[in-house]
């Protein structure tokens, strides 16, 4: 087996692979995912990009086998023209407050008309240098959170990761012409892999990050929504639904439920709980979390680590682990044998 057919088998499975991780984070975004608020364009936009994404990969995967023309192909180029703006959509309704959603936002779609008329060896690095752009405005917005720098580490070396992955496209894109079809589809291809692989990872291994990221752009907000509201009686209120009735031991607790609760908006109780506990949401509730998980670990020394963190409100062992470790410093092994506490057998 030539060193050639190898890459192209590589490629394949990535293409498979990324196929079924598009479709797969487009319903759990859809159907799933509690985080935070979804607007109907966040979800338009999140289809647009996934299904986008699957059916690029499709097109790469039929040349790899049939070696099918895809430079010449108006579908091809049409989709890339899809794919950046549906992002840059997607983007925008995560990381501003309350956007407008305004007629002008189909603009971006503009350069849809002219891909049948200019030649690919134009279109596809025109469509690749767009997607740049987008991408940069998404680094700036990022950067403009950075007051909320010393919670918004691991967010900004993701971001980090993915405009590098960004400017590697952009030089595929850009190189096209001159690499030729082949080696083109397998750059793109394995990048698109990688990058899905590389969102999956970051989800599972860190759940909560875009709920960070929502309570930071919140945070760094210039125009308060609560200007005009009595926060005591809310600040009370929240305390009341978190000390007595113990809301955090809902796993499916989420942004959206606490304010639907409270009768006001996400992004009003983000803000509230922001300014008046000093902390996003996700930390407050992990807090509390944490908290309690303490009071059991002492108290309950019969209960396993693991059925104390899902009794607090964690949905898995790791995510217990992580939060804990995050707010003492240990693990809650290690923090029961400080305690002089003995595992269970």
């Amino acid at each position: 087996m030539t060193m050639l057919s190898v890459l192209v088998n590589i490629s394949l499975i990535l293409i498979g692979f990324s196929i079924l991780s598009a479709i797969l984070l487009l319903c759990v975004y859809w159907f799933v995912y509690k985080a935070f608020e979804k607007t109907w364009l966040s979800k338009v936009a999140c289809m647009s990009v996934m299904i986008g994404i699957a059916c690029i990969q499709i097109l790469h995967m039929r040349y790899l086998h049939s070696e099918t023309s895809i430079f010449t192909s108006v579908e091809y180029r049409a989709l890339l023209c899809i794919v950046a703006p549906s992002f840059y959509l997607f983007s925008r309704e995560i990381l501003q407050v309350n956007p407008a959603a305004q007629l002008r936002l189909i603009l971006h779609f503009v350069p849809l008309l002219f891909i049948p008329f200019i030649n690919y060896k134009v279109a596809i690095p025109l469509a690749f240098t767009i997607g740049t752009g987008y991408s940069l405005w998404l680094s700036i917005q990022v950067y403009r959170l950075k007051l909320q720098r010393q919670y918004f580490l691991l967010e900004f070396l993701t971001l980090a990761g993915f405009t590098i992955m960004a400017l590697l496209v952009l030089v595929s894109g850009l190189c096209a012409a001159f690499i030729g079809e082949q080696f083109f589809v397998m750059a793109y291809a394995n990048l698109i892999g990688i990058t899905l692989f590389a969102i999956i990872y970051i989800q599972l291994r860190f759940p909560e990050i875009t709920q960070k990221t929502v309570d930071a752009v919140v945070a760094s907000y210039a125009a308060s929504t609560l200007t005009k509201m009595d926060c005591e009686p809310l600040v009370v209120r929240i305390k009341l639904l978190l000390d007595e009735q113990k809301l955090y031991r809902n796993e499916d607790l989420s942004l959206a439920h606490l304010a639907e609760d409270l009768g006001l908006s996400s992004h009003q109780v983000s803000e509230l709980i922001n300014t008046c506990f000093g902390m996003g949401f996700s930390r407050l509730i992990r807090n509390y979390r944490v908290e309690e998980a303490k009071r059991q670990l002492i108290d309950e020394p019969r209960a396993s680590v693991l059925s104390i963190g899902l009794a607090v409100g964690f949905s898995s062992q790791s995510n217990f682990y992580t939060a804990f470790r995050d707010f003492t410093g240990e693990t809650p092994g290690q923090f029961r044998k400080r305690q002089g506490v003995l595992e269970p057998g």
